[in-house]
């Protein structure tokens, strides 16, 4: 019996002991794997990431100031305050493969989970006791398990940490840290098999992993009322747990990281581009360079894609949508549907394009066709089908037409619904492509930009970046992260760096964020690039100002200096009147050569546009008694075409460009003194005057359009307080003009919104009084703002090109900028009385700043007062100023010390 209870006692003990055993062996050998939580839909590995001088290629992206990334190596360098000895924690901290694990803390705020990895059995009593003169450490328990809390001199908590396993595991929010400990002390916890682990990669220097099912259950969640469509549908070109790790190879080029494959559901746009051969960007001389995001899908095989799109394009679309596409078919039928995607040829792509004044979203697609084989003719019969009463059907543009088709969300119809977001489609054909716009005056200026050639092909640095970043792909999406802006105002993206609290366009050491994806067998290749246009800026030159040449010239030109674009070299060229009237090209290799004798001094700009449509630019501008066209040859040759003037000899006033006309690509809006507005549609033809019988006195400008009713009508502001809009046949419609029974110092501006296809026009008083009225002439809003002093007055301001504006207040020695919605953004006191003149620069959204000239000098700012170089500008008369696409260069043009001088200043 003794025997036997011995037996048992020692079978009970080495159950123990084995036990025991199980569990320390379980403690230092377990994975992190186990130990993420099951909601993680984001995680980073690094084995570089905590070491500060980490860069995946000399000179290039510093991995560590990435969004996401950056946060990460923030909360690893915290543990560099636990200890005054530096080598101690870098023993620590070195070569481990350390884990991040996005979290949601109290309040809608995101922070890591990090696991750092300990070795086992060694002792890490410093940890537990730590001695640093820059933190204080305490501690408490929490479920049995001791948490100790880091806080600074002031008694600010700092991070958390507990010991678990062989492993450090660390946060910010002491709440996410306790969250965690639960649950790892869960039964089941230790039976979890995360799905990140099939995907790992050894040895990577960094790895992303992502749960794109969660994520996107995220996005739904979280996102504003008007969720991104695009960023949505993005995360359906994943699949479904996605891990992209350092690409040695690729990151010599750009800072690349790539998946090994993984199995994809087939689904939706997958679906139709599984198994078609990949292919490269080629057709990047229509992707206009005002692009701030691009959607691109590439197909080998049209016939395949279009069979297997057109069962998915249900699923892909919303209810509405989905019905729009159902009332289509039974209008037309199937036989031409069919006819329409025959057309299809191996590349769809969505552009949406940085904003200006009057859109806040416009969106262009480009479809690839076949020769057009009677497609134009389909659209044709659309424009006329659905756009009874309510405008022309089409109108003739650059030798070609724009058809307007008032169908809800067509290219979703057409497309699925990765191509939302045109409430009224605008259609142009252009070689082999299919163009569509959200707005007609987004699609004139993409053809404008064409015949500019303002496009990828034609940059050098899109051309060098793409071919070294870009290889075959199904999908590519590719976001300039400046110009997208504001494009983060709703959704997830804006909702999340708002809660990381990280400025995701000013901080970015990258230029362009690339994805790719081509899909064969049912995986999914992808790439993911962070991509410079070209290397940052160095110290020495960052925000310095350098003059870059000068040239007697005296005496002082005449009513500023003036910027003609050269049409061969893209660049901008100076232009000057003298004041004997003689406009002169002063850097050309004949001294100061001479242009033209003018009758009269020059009102408003000099434009460079192909008026007369002969494949180069000529000068376009006018003076007090004349309008003027002024060709200039390869040879720089000059000949002048008969000055026009305008009737019974008035005198003008104004003169503006306009890209919105019928006859061809330009067209000019001709003010005289009197109130009379002119419309200049050819070089052959004298102006037509629109308010025939009766002037508008005290006009304030400029004159802006907007759309009313289908049509395009110029929007008029009077200093004593109407507001109107007249159509381009001279008609007022109803309910204009409004009095607003107030005095104003400057115009009203339209907003166009294509998501709702509205537009509200906004201006203020000059007591300022805040308006916004809509276009049926309600007053949608009416807020006074703040008046600094009593001889401070308001006014809208447009930018020197007229593509954006801003809201002033002012006086004689300071002055006040604001937002459009009134809200102040900085001020600037004690200029010089009568001395002092400011402009608003507009170069593109991510280059917006102004110019300051006080006395004898010119300082630049931007919108939130921080001075732009490194000293003032030498300026008798106003500077003019052009950016050097894609090289982030301001040249400045200004005339100080009898001389006409260029300065250059890098911006980034």
């Amino acid at each position: 019996m003794k025997r036997r209870g011995l037996i048992v006692g020692i079978a009970l003990i080495m159950l123990l002991a084995g036990w025991w055993g199980f569990q320390r062996w379980q403690m230092y050998s377990a994975s992190v794997w186990k130990l993420l939580p099951e909601n993680a839909f984001f995680l980073i590995q690094s084995q570089r990431l905590q070491d500060s001088t980490y860069k995946v290629q000399k000179g290039g992206i510093e991995m560590r100031e990435v969004p996401l990334l950056n946060l990460a190596s923030r909360q690893a360098d915290l543990f560099r305050l636990l200890s005054d000895d530096k080598a101690r924690v870098d023993k620590v901290l070195k070569g481990q493969t350390m884990t991040y694990v996005l979290q949601k803390a109290s309040g809608g705020r995101f922070t890591y989970l990090v696991f750092l990895p300990l070795e086992a059995f060694q002792s890490y009593a410093w940890l537990e006791a730590p001695t640093s003169k820059n933190v204080r450490v305490t501690s408490h328990i929490h479920s049995g398990q001791k948490i100790y809390d880091v806080t600074n001199s002031h008694s600010e908590p700092l991070f958390a940490y507990t010991f678990f396993n062989n492993f450090l595991v660390s946060c910010v929010s002491g709440d996410v840290l306790e969250d965690w400990v639960r649950f790892a002390q869960s039964p089941l916890r230790t039976t979890n098999t995360s799905r990140f682990e099939s995907i790992k990669q050894e040895g990577s220097e960094l790895s992303i992993y992502l749960d794109n099912l969660v994520l996107s259950e995220a996005i739904r969640r979280e996102a504003s009322a008007s969720p991104d469509a695009g960023l949505l549908y993005f995360l359906s070109f994943l699949p479904s747990t996605e891990g992209l790790h350092l690409d040695k190879f690729f990151s010599t080029k750009n800072s690349t990281l790539t998946s090994k494959g993984k199995k994809i559901k087939l689904e939706g746009y997958v679906e139709a581009l599984n198994d078609q051969k990949a292919s490269p960007l080629k057709n990047t001389f229509f992707i206009p360079n005002t692009t701030a995001i691009m959607y691109r899908l590439g197909f080998d095989n049209s016939d395949n894609f279009v069979k297997k799109l057109r069962p998915q394009l249900e699923q892909l679309s919303t209810d509405s949508v989905n019905q729009s596409r159902k009332q289509l078919l039974s209008l037309l039928g199937n036989a031409r549907l069919d006819t329409f995607y025959k057309s299809f040829n191996k590349e769809l792509m969505l552009c949406q394009l940085e904003p200006n004044n009057s859109l806040t979203k416009g969106q262009i697609i480009l479809q690839q066709v076949q020769p057009k084989n009677g497609l134009e003719s389909f659209f044709r019969r659309l424009s006329v089908l659905f756009n009874k009463n309510t405008g022309l059907p089409f109108e003739p543009f650059q030798g070609g037409y724009v058809y307007t088709i008032n169908w809800h969300e067509l290219p979703a119809v057409l497309f699925g619904g990765l191509f939302k977001g045109f409430p009224k489609c605008y259609v142009a054909f252009h070689k082999n492509f299919v163009v569509y716009a959200n707005d007609s005056q987004v699609l004139k200026d993409y053809l404008i930009d064409l015949e500019y050639q303002r496009t990828w092909a034609n940059s050098a640095l899109y051309n060098t970046f793409l071919e070294k970043t870009l290889g075959a792909s199904n999908f590519t999406f590719i976001i300039n992260p400046r110009k997208s802006k504001d494009y983060m105002g709703t959704g997830f993206m804006n909702y999340l760096f708002n809660n990381l609290n990280y400025d995701i366009t000013e901080k970015l050491p990258f230029d362009q964020l690339v994805f790719q994806s081509a899909y064969k067998n049912g995986k999914a290749y992808s790439s993911l690039t962070l991509g410079r246009l070209n290397k940052a800026s160095s110290a020495k030159t960052l925000n310095k100002v350098f003059l870059q040449q000068e040239k007697p010239f005296e005496p002082a030109p005449v009513g500023g200096i003036y910027l003609v674009r050269n049409y061969p070299s893209s660049l901008d060229k100076i232009i000057v009147v003298t004041p004997s009237r003689e406009l002169l090209n002063p850097f050309v290799e004949e001294n100061k050569r001479k242009i033209t004798q003018l009758d009269a001094p020059i009102v408003g700009d000099i434009y460079s546009v192909d008026f007369l449509s002969i494949g180069r630019l000529q000068y376009v501008f006018a003076t007090q008694k004349s309008l003027y066209v002024i060709d200039e040859d390869d040879r720089q040759r000059y000949l002048v075409l008969p000055p026009i003037h305008l009737p019974a000899g008035r005198t003008i006033r104004s003169f503006q460009r306009l890209e919105s006309g019928i006859e061809g690509s330009f067209r000019f809006l001709v003010i005289d003194t009197e109130g009379f507005l002119y419309l200049w549609n050819s070089p052959n033809q004298s102006p037509v005057v629109l308010n025939r019988s009766r002037p508008f006195v005290d006009l304030l400008l400029p004159i802006n359009e907007v759309e009313y009713l289908g049509k395009r009508h110029f929007l008029f502001t009077q200093a004593t307080g109407e507001i109107g809009l007249i159509s381009e046949s001279g008609v007022i419609p109803s309910p204009y003009k409004l009095e607003l029974k107030t005095n104003f110092m400057g115009p009203f501006f339209g907003i166009f919104t294509p998501e709702n296809a509205t537009t509200n026009l906004i201006g203020v008083s000059k007591y300022g009084e805040l308006f916004e009225v809509t276009l049926g002439g309600k007053i949608m809003r009416k807020v006074q703002l703040f008046r600094s002093d009593p001889t401070s007055f308001f006014r809208a301001r447009a930018a020197t090109n007229n593509r954006d504006w801003i809201l002033f207040r002012e006086s004689e020695t300071q002055f006040a900028i604001l937002d459009k919605k009134g809200k102040e953004l900085f001020s600037a006191q004690g200029l010089i009385p009568y001395r002092n003149d400011v402009q608003y620069h507009f170069l593109g959204s991510e280059v917006k700043f102004l110019s300051v000239k006080s006395g004898n000098f010119t300082t630049l700012y931007d919108l939130n007062g921080n001075q732009i170089g490194d000293k003032p500008i030498p300026s008798d008369i106003p500077i003019r100023i052009n950016l050097v696409e894609g090289y982030n260069k301001l040249l400045i043009h200004s005339y100080a010390n009898k001389k006409l001088q260029t300065w250059s200043l890098k911006i980034r």
